[in-house]
């Protein structure tokens, strides 16, 4: 038998010794779990500063670390910073977000491109057996989706963060005679942290009026009419790019000899539109992009052996030509610029290739299963925390109620071309 007072191990002395440690090893852990970064001896600037520069998916699991983490993750400042650092690696890589239609059901399908991942259809809160859907956008990580002509269902959509809102409209109407489709853009105001889309009524270019403009905010959740004076005419349902949070129009304007095309940009600080210096003679096609972070225009002629110029705009110096890239050839259809500069361009297989038209070689290059040609829109997409007020969880539309609209659908068809169908009428 072990001598009395030391087999056990239980000496009053020495347990009141451990206990006493214990309670300090309980107290250090207890601070450590209320300062998560205190254990790795690192300050919270450092901490905030290697968060910002992770993905959203990482972010969001991240969340669950602890309330300090979540609250870190959730604060404007954060967001603000973690955009910037996305926005910036995206121009060594960009993400892709590819609008398109199912060559069968013709539904929209829209799918998420990271290279060198493979293309991955990613579900949109837009019902996709509307007849149109138009893509604005990327504005701060967020897209606007809506049904032409007249600007109807607007929904914004964050696709990192999975969530979407649905804009409620105003009672305005266009004027029959006088406007002819409506204009849909996005903008964002740094100053005042908010969202803000632009609905247009344009004017027919037989007018000499000016357009009908209404701007909706993200944090009062209503809609605004906005003063315009200046008379344009806009030919297309959305802006054609947005840099920096301002929209770009390619627009036509009445002078003593006509008309001319010019650029204008809504000033976000003034709630006004401005008009920009015009380059002057100009190729066939205009296609305004965003390259790095600055507003440029692609210009060229479509030819087998076109080449294409690369115009950038500056506020002191207006215009310059940055280079001239070409010949470009093999290529069927131009679908845009990657703020990298990488163009990307479509060839009569409907492959889409991403080149680097400094060396004028093929980067990358995928197809999108199962869509129509001529049906792709093209969007350099940037992750972004920011969120509104009311934005819902995107769910995954329903493939049983997609089957049940192609059978009703099909039905209708064979009933007009009087072949047996289901449809019974009473």
């Amino acid at each position: 038998m072990p001598p009395k007072g030391k087999g056990n191990g239980k000496k009053k002395g020495k347990g009141k010794g451990k206990g006493k440690g214990a309670s300090k090893e309980t107290k250090c852990r207890a601070a450590a779990e209320s300062e998560p970064t205190s254990h790795f001896h690192f300050p919270r600037e450092i901490i905030s500063n290697i968060l910002s520069r992770l993905p959203v998916k990482t972010l969001l699991r991240f969340r669950c670390v602890s309330k300090q983490w979540r609250n870190l993750i959730s604060k404007p400042n954060f967001i603000a910073s973690h955009f910037r650092h996305s926005s910036s690696l995206q121009l060594s890589g960009s993400s892709i977000l590819i609008g398109s239609r199912h060559h069968e059901s013709n539904h929209h399908v829209v799918s998420l491109y990271n290279p060198p991942e493979s293309v991955v259809q990613v579900d949109s809160p837009f019902p996709c057996f509307f007849p149109n859907m138009y893509i604005v956008g990327p504005c701060h990580g967020f897209i606007c989706l809506f049904n032409p002509p007249w600007g109807e269902l607007i929904t914004l959509w964050n696709p990192s963060m999975r969530k979407y809102k649905m804009v409620e409209l105003t009672d305005s109407l266009p004027s029959p005679g006088l406007h002819f489709l409506t204009s849909i853009g996005m903008a964002f105001d740094y100053q005042h942290n908010e969202l803000l889309i632009l609905r247009i009524f344009c004017v027919g270019i037989m007018f000499e009026v000016p357009n009908h403009v209404e701007v909706y905010s993200s944090k009062s959740g209503k809609w605004k009419k906005l003063k315009n004076e200046m008379i344009f005419h806009i030919v297309e349902f959305t802006c054609n790019v947005i840099v920096k949070g301002v929209a770009y129009w390619l627009v036509c304007m009445p002078d003593k000899f006509g008309s001319r095309a010019v650029f204008v940009r809504f000033d976000v600080g003034k709630l006004v539109f401005e008009k920009l210096p015009s380059i002057g003679r100009r190729k066939k096609h205009q296609y305004l992009v965003e390259l790095e972070g600055s507003l440029c225009m692609l210009d060229w002629d479509h030819k087998d052996d076109c080449h294409m110029d690369v115009w950038v705009m500056d506020d002191v110096d207006g215009w310059s030509k940055k280079y001239s890239v070409g010949p470009l050839v093999g290529f069927d259809r131009i679908l845009g610029c990657l703020r990298n500069g990488d163009i990307v361009v479509k060839n009569e297989n409907g492959v889409i290739f991403i080149c680097d038209p400094i060396t004028n070689s093929v980067k990358e290059n995928f197809s999108i299963d199962n869509s129509k040609d001529e049906s792709y829109v093209v969007v350099d997409y940037s992750e972004s925390l920011f969120l509104i007020g009311g934005m819902l969880p995107v769910k995954k539309q329903d493939a049983q109620d997609k089957l049940a609209r192609k059978k009703v659908t099909r039905d209708c068809l064979k009933f007009l071309m009087g072949q047996p169908s289901e449809i019974i009428i009473p």
